[in-house]
């Protein structure tokens, strides 16, 4: 697994495709801010105006755009680019894995969105920015498109299933793409992870949190300087070396926790805790709750 994998599995990624949008004629529609989950634009037809609360300007999107909000940040989506009290309220019915929501009697403007729900403390989402516009390979966009717009025609038996397994390829297209492109603008650990003098040892650090990590071992891993290190990491992460590792081990072990059902004390030595009793009070202390309810929260949480 590489850094990216690691990072989506830390950050207990879950997804569906399940709003496909229908507008027509003068219309704008408000997205406000959701905690805990990102959401996904796919325009599959025609263009409109995007912006966000905190923006004066708003921003052109055509067919073929992908905008995504990793932290589900308030916006409006509109059909012109200064829509004063023009928000409207769609209309909205099921159809098959989808909620289709339209506004106007003919189309010329459609879409379909993605919400994404992830661990709070992601290490993934903290290094992105507030929205990401991008465009993916025509290929991979128009088979994408194509799926989706097959399974919300055609009603076939286990569309719930494809659409939500295609949600999480969507995902990491969007993030492999926008970590190619020289002008993005991540920060924290992907930030980090793109200098090369930290490249080594964040990959060797993830690959392996449980391991008994020492500053020595990290400036030999990193073939840099103890000052270099710690500057480096309090540069491009805003933390200690050890401060990020203990966020990793507890981000690992909160994914353990809802992956399996190993003991509390396994969980904590396969993730570089000495005990059980210094993980479970380190882990109240980052997540607000003892591993045992965060267990059953979990539970409860997919029994929904």
């Amino acid at each position: 697994m590489d850094i990216l994998d690691k990072l989506i599995s830390l950050a207990q990624l879950s997804g569906k495709v399940n709003v496909k949008c229908e507008f027509g004629g003068q219309w704008a529609v408000a997205h406000s801010a959701q905690a805990g989950q990102g959401i996904v634009h796919i325009v599959t037809q025609g263009s409109s105006y995007v912006r966000l609360a905190n923006q004066a300007q708003s921003r052109l999107v055509k067919q073929g755009d992908i905008l995504f909000f990793p932290r589900s940040s308030e916006h409006i989506l509109s059909y012109a680019s200064h829509c004063a009290n023009c928000e409207t309220y769609p209309t909205a019915y099921t159809q098959g894995a989808f909620e289709v929501k339209k506004i106007g009697q003919q189309a010329d403007f459609g879409l379909f969105c993605a919400h994404f729900y992830y661990d709070p403390h992601a290490e993934l989402i903290k290094s992105l920015p507030d929205v990401i516009f991008l465009r993916l390979e025509p290929q991979n966009f128009t088979c994408f498109v194509e799926l989706l717009n097959q399974e919300a025609e055609r009603e076939l038996i286990g569309s719930s299933t494809i659409v939500n397994a295609l949600s999480n390829v969507l995902l990491t297209l969007i993030l492999r793409t926008y970590l190619a492109q020289s002008d993005n603008q991540l920060t924290g650990l992907l930030k980090g992870w793109q200098d090369k003098r930290l490249k080594g040892v964040l990959n060797a650090i993830m690959a392996e949190p449980e391991k008994p990590w020492l500053i020595d071992n990290m400036i030999e891993t990193a073939h840099l300087s103890r000052s270099q290190l710690i500057r480096l990491f309090k540069q491009h992460l805003s933390v200690s070396p050890h401060v990020f590792l203990h966020r990793i081990r507890l981000q690992k072990a909160a994914m353990l926790l809802k992956q399996n059902a190993d003991s509390v004390l396994t969980i904590a030595l396969a993730t570089g805790f000495q005990s059980e009793t210094h993980f479970g009070k380190a882990f109240k202390k980052y997540y607000g709750i003892t591993p045992s309810q965060y267990r059953k929260q979990a539970v409860s949480d997919n029994s929904k």
